[in-house]
């Protein structure tokens, strides 16, 4: 099984450019890069400029010319995990998130990316709208997801607050992902999101079967979302049984990349290749079990 993860580590940490730090990720060994799409998500009508598109189709060339394979790309999630505005209504969402969801997408295809994640549309405290604003969401994705032959993964999120989103179990989701019945629909497990809401990632797993497109591996003690590198915590601290986890995956048939997704501090710049090898050595481990 392949790994990836962000080229950002080691942008942030050592202040290089995307190329330079897909040698230290090519270094480490990982074959693919969680690209983001996030950037400027909340001005969409930045999204929308030449240069948004023109900057991410160069930085993804310039790290395809490592060798790294752009294995999934992050759709904007801007509602995800802030207030709504306004009254929050579906059609509010819609007005500001499509136009940007759909940009995104278009340049998942222009990189040679296959594969996408998103977070849902939310409402709190509303089950049956939450539920119903996916389905109106998803009827307007699925001609681009058609048209580019992009498979679009549905994670687990947290409200504000952590609290349950009405997207944040997984029989929440996967409910969706049939619901939708469309082979371009699917899932993506974030374990950290995961483990705010104590639920087991590898019953997760099985539960998803081969709606299971992508992953977002990282770890936290269960109250934040800090995305973590799995066993850098203390035992009696982290409680996600990766292995357990790995064992699943194998079990379903996985086919898709292990791939990190992590926060980091401000390390020394001297750190970002180190920290990229041990991340990958991590990763690896865990991959291998699931082969």
């Amino acid at each position: 099984m392949k790994i990836s993860t962000s080229p950002n580590h080691g942008m942030r940490i050592a202040g290089v450019d995307a190329a330079a730090a897909g040698r230290m990720m090519v270094r480490a060994g990982f074959q693919g890069v969680d690209f983001s799409l996030n950037d400027q998500q909340m001005e969409p009508e930045k999204v929308q400029e030449p240069a948004w598109r023109e900057k991410h189709i160069a930085m993804a060339a310039a790290l395809k010319a490592e060798g790294l394979e752009i294995a999934q790309t992050h759709l904007p999630y801007y509602y995800a995990h802030i207030p709504h505005p306004g009254n929050g209504t579906y059609a509010e969402y819609e007005a500001f998130m499509l136009p940007s969801y759909l940009r995104a997408i278009e340049v998942t295809a222009e990189i040679g990316c296959k594969l996408t994640v998103m977070h849902p549309y939310y409402v709190a405290e509303d089950a049956a709208r939450t539920r119903d604003g996916n389905r109106r969401l998803l009827e307007k994705l699925l001609p681009s997801l058609e048209k580019y032959d992009i498979r679009l993964a549905l994670e687990n999120i947290w409200a504000w607050g952590f609290q349950n989103a009405n997207a944040s179990y997984p029989e929440d989701l996967y409910a969706m992902a049939t619901e939708a019945d469309d082979p371009h629909i699917g899932l993506c497990i974030d374990t950290g999101h995961a483990n705010l809401f104590r639920i087991d990632i590898a019953a997760m797993a099985r539960l998803y079967g081969k709606k299971l497109y992508a992953l977002h591996i990282n770890g936290n003690g269960g109250k934040q979302d800090e995305h973590i590198l799995p066993y850098t915590m203390g035992g009696y601290y982290e409680k996600l049984d990766y292995q357990g986890f790995s064992a699943a995956l194998k079990e379903i048939g996985y086919r898709g990349y292990y791939n990190l997704e992590l926060a980091t501090g401000n390390m020394p710049a001297c750190l970002a290749q180190p920290y990229y090898d041990f991340a990958a050595a991590i990763a690896r481990s865990l991959a291998e079990l699931a082969e």
